[in-house]
């Protein structure tokens, strides 16, 4: 699906991360009282150092949601692999409360020649107005060949031995960013550096632009290891690990948006829906198939259609909107075309009628091994106008 010229997508990333020490289980803990207002968390100014302390309001804490690049909605995967070997991600419908946060479990499954040889239990939170996503801790079995539990190693909780909790990703990373991921003196004290925020990936799940690149070390042992995430996804690379496969639960579509689909397109073969959020107001985007024809349409969480697109052929666009398209791809190959028609647009947590539908084509250019869009007017007003460096 081509870049939407008006929205703004709601989707994040999973995430993974796996300390090397051990600790004791966790008591029972009590509720935190809420502090001042959270703010960013910031890197430590000294070279040599990593922020070991985060100032925000734990109370203010989710558990479920989702930033740059992370997602904790129950039911997102991802699976890595690295040869015979496997790293199953699963963001369970599952909290617990560590340190008086109820925190969201994501579940770690790693295998070693086809046998289970890991399985923790990670706890995240992440503060909303900032992003930043926090680690409280995990849970660890090992297993032997057999399938036997032989230890517990790398389990720690925050609160728990005077642990305290860690800064897994910022949420708005900085290059230079140094922080403490975990802080369990003696026991697991993993750490991070951002190394880049622009890094191109290619993985067999695919090729993902503009990821994070951090640097993780520990100060109870040896060694350097990078990873990558990306924008939207989550974890690329750990180690010889690399992602294979993105799994996102199936979206639950309200009443009314299922009846304003069906009305619309009884005999509709649907075949992807995102939830995304525009304005303040829930929007369902629709890719689908409604005979021979890809169509697209988002409704509101209401039933209100905001706008219907369709793919179309060249033939079909406007003469003048043809031209100045174009004129602006100077030379470059005119790829898959859609022709958007809008009726409302989303304003201040509400959608608001147009005085008339407003249609716009949104063209596809490729030039260079390079593709961006052109989005006209039928007259051929520009609307948007290319920027074939975009993406790749």
């Amino acid at each position: 699906m081509l870049k939407r010229w008006m929205k703004a997508t709601l989707l994040a990333v999973g995430l993974l991360s796996i300390s090397a020490a051990p600790l004791l289980a966790q008591d029972a803990a009590k509720p935190v009282p809420a502090k001042k207002k959270a703010k960013p968390a910031k890197a430590a100014t000294a070279q040599t150092e990593f922020q070991d302390t985060f100032n925000m309001d734990k109370a203010a804490l989710l558990n479920k949601g989702s930033n740059t690049y992370m997602i904790l909605e129950p039911g997102y995967k991802l699976t890595l692999a690295a040869g015979k070997d496997t790293l199953l991600i699963t963001v369970l419908d599952e909290t617990k409360v560590v340190d008086g946060v109820p925190t969201r479990i994501v579940e770690e499954r790693e295998t070693k020649s086809g046998k289970l040889a890991e399985v923790s239990r990670n706890y995240f939170a992440f503060d909303k107005a900032t992003g930043d996503l926090y680690y409280f801790g995990e849970d660890v079995d090992m297993y032997d060949a057999k399938g036997n539990i032989t230890n517990h190693e790398g389990s720690w909780l925050s609160g728990v031995n005077r642990a305290k909790f860690g800064l897994m990703i910022p949420g708005k990373p900085k290059v230079g960013d140094r922080y403490q991921q975990e802080v369990a003196p003696g026991a697991a004290m993993d750490r991070a550096e951002v190394v880049s925020i622009t890094e191109k990936v290619k993985v067999p799940a695919g090729t993902f632009k503009d990821c994070l690149k951090t640097r993780e070390s520990s100060s109870l042992e040896k060694g350097v290891e990078e990873k990558l995430f990306a924008p939207g996804v989550g974890l690329l690379k750990d180690g010889g690990f690399k992602l294979a496969k993105i799994e996102k639960p199936a979206v639950k579509l309200p009443d009314p948006v299922a009846r304003t689909f069906q009305a619309a397109f009884p005999k509709a073969e649907i075949l992807k829906v995102d939830a995304e959020e525009e304005n303040g107001v829930t929007v369902y985007d629709f890719e689908f198939k409604d005979g021979a024809l890809e169509k697209e349409t988002d409704i509101t969480a209401d039933g209100t259609m905001l706008e219907f697109t369709i793919v179309v052929r060249v033939k079909e666009v406007p003469a003048p909107a043809l031209k100045a398209v174009r004129a602006a791809a100077k030379g470059a190959k005119i790829g898959r075309i859609e022709r958007v028609e809008i009726s409302y647009e989303t304003k201040d947590g509400k959608a608001v009628k147009l005085g008339k539908p407003v249609t716009h084509y949104a063209v596809e250019i490729i030039k260079g091994g390079k593709t961006s869009e052109i989005v006209v007017a039928p007259d051929g007003t520009m609307v948007e106008p290319a920027g074939l460096d975009a993406k790749n």
